[in-house]
């Protein structure tokens, strides 16, 4: 049994735009998903990994601050107490 060129390309050609039609097709979905998702994200109040450690960063520093501040606080009032 023969089967005839013309045929099997025609065969090949469908299947392949079928696929190149699939694709687009997925590429739209993850586009419209990430839409779907990023606006209802905008109703929540999330912050960013990036933001996120910023905040830790700052928090870490004030952090350090109160106890030197504590520290010295404390240093000046033994002197006050001296001098009583």
């Amino acid at each position: 049994m023969s089967v005839n060129n013309e045929v099997l390309d025609d065969i090949a050609e469908k299947i392949a735009g079928s696929l190149r039609m699939l694709g687009g097709v997925k590429q739209e979905a993850e586009t419209q998903v990430r839409g779907i998702v990023e606006g209802a994200l905008e109703h929540f109040d999330v912050v960013t990994h990036e933001r996120m450690q910023v905040q830790e960063t700052m928090l870490n520093k004030a952090r350090e601050e109160l106890v030197r501040l504590d520290a010295r606080v404390k240093e000046l009032e033994e002197k006050l107490k001296e001098h009583k």
